[in-house]
């Protein structure tokens, strides 16, 4: 009889047990986002998270916290919609999110300071970059686990993969060449220096071979036919045949190009050059700059839209305009006094820049028709960037 009621209350203890997670896993399979087109991601540094923004309320739907000391630097949502992943800078680790129920599904262990990420056109691999540990991660998106680290970069930055997917460029920041990776092996096959070495280097070693500041990212045009590096140190853009893996042109823009960011026409191509507060505006048709325009300090980004470019002055708290049908300036947005701007994504219309304010805890919406805007305030802490799904301009710092 004692047997058959310690059964009995386990028996019901187990179906309480059961109906617990049942209601558990429920909660955590809630779908916030069913429309993965339809959200803005926050990566906030500080409170270690990722926001999600419905584009049409302008609310933060739900938030994916991270883990203490995380530092998240970069967020991207895969190709087909499924996942949300990012870099925890401090962590050394990579989080991969599901994109629906905003659940951290996988921690997977980088290599050093993981910061910028980017995905294979087919969604199979995730490479994420690793500028400490001069190397790049390759995670597979199928099984969720890092099947490789590839070493021999110099504090490598973005990752742009050719639109078959065969290869993919590395930019590497502490250098003054481009990184060829062989996809299929997951190997690094070639390094592209952009321009020789100025003879004033043997002169002054400390500035060309110390502090180095070379290739933030190979920028592809909209065909991926070239890519385009701009040369830091240098000064200089180098254009890239993926075909022969060579450099068949080199253009001389500002001082300290940061680096290239592709028009959505696919006419011009912009470098923000901060040694001198200018902007380079490179016909493509042509390989030649157009136009050279005063701008701002410390840009962080440029987006296109409704015609235009917007470039972002971090510490100015100024976005500057410009008009590129006429390639004159077009004014500047006064977004606020003594705040920090950092990096914006376009949405797939081209109508709209959500652009993350860090210093008040903001996202700033920016129309960019008539040049007007409006804040939404605590979407987390230290917003770092944004990202948009099919959006032509996402990137980071």
């Amino acid at each position: 009889m004692f047997i058959i009621k310690r059964f009995i209350v386990a028996a019901v203890v187990c179906a309480g047990l059961s109906g617990a997670l049942a209601g558990m896993r429920a909660r955590a399979a809630e779908v916030k986002v069913s429309d993965p087109t339809s959200v803005v991601m926050i990566v906030n540094r500080d409170s270690n998270d990722i926001a999600f923004m419905d584009i049409k309320t302008r609310k933060v739907v739900g938030k994916t916290f991270l883990g203490n000391n995380v530092n998240p630097h970069m967020v991207m949502m895969s190709p087909d919609g499924r996942y949300v992943v990012t870099g925890g800078t401090r962590a050394n680790k990579a989080y991969i999110i599901d994109a629906r129920t905003l659940e951290l599904v996988k921690v997977v262990p980088v290599d050093i300071a993981p910061e910028h990420l980017s995905f294979s056109p087919d969604g199979r691999w995730y490479y994420q970059g690793n500028p400490q540990g001069d190397s790049i991660s390759v995670i597979d998106m199928v099984s969720l686990t890092k099947i490789k680290t590839v070493p021999g970069f110099k504090e490598p930055l973005n990752v742009t993969f050719l639109p078959d997917g065969s290869k993919a460029y590395v930019g590497n920041y502490g250098a003054h060449w481009v990184g060829v990776i062989d996809v299929r092996r997951h190997e690094l096959l070639k390094k592209m220096q952009i321009a020789e070495m100025p003879g004033v280097a043997k002169l002054d070693p400390a500035k060309y071979l110390g502090d180095i500041k070379g290739i933030n990212i190979a920028a592809a045009t909209n065909d991926g036919r070239y890519l385009y590096a701009a040369d830091g140190d240098l000064g200089v853009v180098g254009k890239i045949d993926p075909r022969e893996d060579r450099i068949v042109k080199v253009i001389r823009v500002g001082q300290n190009p940061w680096r290239i960011y592709m028009s959505h026409d696919g006419k011009y191509a912009i470098t923000p050059n901060n040694g001198d507060q200018t902007i380079s505006i490179i016909d493509l048709q042509t390989d030649k700059v157009a136009a050279t325009l005063e701008a701002g300090a410390d840009m962080t980004g440029v987006n296109f839209a409704a015609g235009k470019a917007f470039v972002i002055s971090s510490t100015s708290g100024f976005v500057y305009v410009y008009n590129m049908s006429t390639l004159r300036p077009a004014g500047r947005m006064k977004i606020g006094t003594n705040i920090q701007l950092e990096t914006a994504t376009t949405d797939a219309a081209d109508q709209t820049l959500y652009l993350a304010d860090s210093t008040e805890n903001a996202v700033v919406i920016i129309d960019a028709k008539n040049q007007a805007f409006e804040k939404v305030f605590n979407v987390g802490l230290f917003p770092w960037g944004t990202h948009i799904m099919d959006s032509k301009d996402n990137y980071c710092h």
